[in-house]
């Protein structure tokens, strides 16, 4: 069956709406099963993650540049199997385990202009898919997405060696994923959040201490020591001001968390003081997503330490409200109904 024969069957997706009062939420919805044209896959989703650009798109919190496109289909950080190829999507076959990257050119984005992955099944590029080598399971591999960020990131700020003290400031899946990172590269890794619940998952994950940033003063800055590179990930408005203050001189402030614009207390004369290298990095461009394979599968690197929540897709809002409990909760997750949920 293909052609517009598909869109005679109906799947079920979650899709992000805006209301006629202007809200932006989520809903479940029944659409027509898309038909696989040439050098396009059909995947079976296995897992999907909310990220922080989701809850910022539930928010409308979203930079303005960025056009959401509502409705659409959410999802852009996930991994699949293969149940149907299209004619020219060579290297590719039917129950291939799958992930895929994004960026569809310019500033469109699968999942996050354009309808993404949470749904029965889904249609992509094949262009935008990558194998999942052996070693890796399907949950770390729907979490590369922040892992591939975040190296882009670094690389731009010229890299982590075992030599280097690094801060990092919001422990979501950017946050903890920069964490892993750096202690599988041997740096010394300090990290602040307000969530208790976070900043245990990064001792655990091996950073050397996990601080209330709101404890922190001078005496405990003195303490820990200053940092060759700082990365903040939360988009927090004190976050940003504290990066500068963790820097020690000449040391990389690397900006990674989205925000809109807004005035910050910061003590900018840090940068020219301390001889400070300012830089930000957002997403992942397509060239990093093969380093950042290999980079998990030779290091065996298990990105499923970050998740706390995984629930069915039918329980799409009950996993929203969790994604927004950094108490409680980290990386929440969905699976197709049926699997099991944790």
């Amino acid at each position: 069956m293909s052609g517009n024969d598909d869109m005679t069957i109906q799947e079920q997706g979650a899709s992000f709406v805006r209301t006629e009062s202007g809200d932006v939420v989520v809903e479940l919805r029944a659409h027509p099963r898309q038909p696989v044209d040439a050098g396009e896959l059909r995947v079976q989703p296995q897992y999907i993650g909310i990220c922080g650009t989701d809850l910022e798109i539930l928010h409308d919190r979203m930079p303005e540049n960025f056009d959401t496109r509502l409705p659409h289909t959410l999802g852009h950080e996930w991994s699949g199997i293969v149940v149907e190829t299209g004619p020219g999507s060579d290297g590719f076959a039917i129950g291939d385990r799958v992930l895929g990257h994004g960026h569809m050119g310019g500033n469109d984005w699968f999942g996050a202009t354009h309808d993404g992955a949470a749904s029965d099944s889904f249609v992509i590029a094949a262009h935008m898919c990558h194998h999942v080598p052996a070693g890796v399971d399907l949950l770390t591999a729907a979490i590369i997405e922040p892992f591939a960020c975040v190296l882009q990131g670094f690389q731009k700020a010229g890299g982590v060696t075992a030599g280097d003290t690094v801060h990092v400031y919001g422990l979501g899946a950017i946050g903890l994923a920069a964490v892993i990172h750096c202690v599988t590269v041997g740096a010394r890794v300090v990290a602040f959040d307000l969530s208790p619940l976070r900043r245990s998952r990064a001792i655990e994950l091996g950073c050397e201490a996990a601080l209330d940033p709101r404890d922190v003063g001078k005496a405990e800055r003195d303490a820990l020591g200053l940092a060759d590179l700082v990365l903040e990930a939360s988009g927090a408005r004190a976050a940003q001001a504290s990066a500068l203050e963790s820097a020690a001189p000449r040391g990389r402030v690397l900006l990674m968390g989205l925000s809109r614009p807004t005035e910050t207390d910061a003590r900018l004369s840090l940068i020219v003081e301390r001889d400070l290298t300012v830089l930000s990095s957002v997403g992942a461009p397509t060239d990093i997503w093969e380093p950042a394979i290999r980079y998990v599968d030779r290091a065996r690197i298990d990105l499923g330490r970050i998740v706390t929540s995984t629930l069915p897709l039918s329980r799409v809002h009950e996993a929203f409200d969790r994604a927004q409990d950094a108490q409680n909760e980290i990386k929440v997750m969905l699976r197709p109904d049926g699997a099991d949920a944790r």
